[in-house]
């Protein structure tokens, strides 16, 4: 039975993600931003335009709510190497306080996920050949743009090198290169 195994392997790289991730704004750290409204960077690319940087800051903070639909495409290279398209899975895909994240599930159940902070970003992907994902923007593992982030969607592309993954035989200290495109809208 292979199943109890899969789930297991998800929940890690979930929490693995929201780990990595943790926003200052849920520790109370001063100047921390907790806000629902949009940030100067969120402002600014309204309407399709520029979007954030790589780097430590995804410089987005988006308004509290549920996602409702969206896409997202994700492809591994390297050391191992395969793709996963998926539909954003509105049931678990939100925005609250400030942090976001974003679930997409293929119709085989392979998933991709998205964890939006306002100081970093996080991805991680899940398949029958492998589990992994992006350390976070902070650790300068991965780049992040955003080509649209509004009150009603966001889209954009993180580009990870030397993701560490892990193979469906098990094989550890895996690197690959993790390429993944999003959108959501509400």
């Amino acid at each position: 039975m292979r199943r109890p195994h899969y789930l297991l392997v998800i929940t890690s790289v979930v929490g693995l993600v929201l780990v990595a991730c943790a926003s200052p704004a849920a520790s109370g750290e001063p100047g921390a931003s907790s806000g629902s409204a949009p940030s100067a960077a969120a402002e600014a690319s309204q309407g399709g335009g520029g979007g954030g940087g790589g780097g430590g800051d995804s410089g987005l903070t988006l308004p509290d709510g549920a996602w409702t639909a969206g896409h997202a495409n994700a492809t591994v290279s390297g050391d191992l190497s395969g793709t996963i398209e998926a539909d954003l899975f509105a049931a678990t895909s939100i925005t609250d306080g400030g942090n976001t994240f974003l679930q997409y599930i293929s119709s085989d159940g392979a998933q991709v996920a998205v964890a939006i902070y306002p100081n970093d970003v996080g991805v991680s992907v899940v398949s029958s050949d492998f589990s992994g994902g992006g350390g976070s923007t902070a650790g300068g593992q991965c780049e992040v743009s955003f080509s649209r982030s509004d009150d009603n969607a966001v889209e954009g592309t993180v580009h990870c090198e030397d993701a560490p993954m892990l193979s469906s035989t098990g094989t550890v200290d895996t690197l690959a290169t993790l390429d993944v495109s999003f959108s959501a809208t509400r």
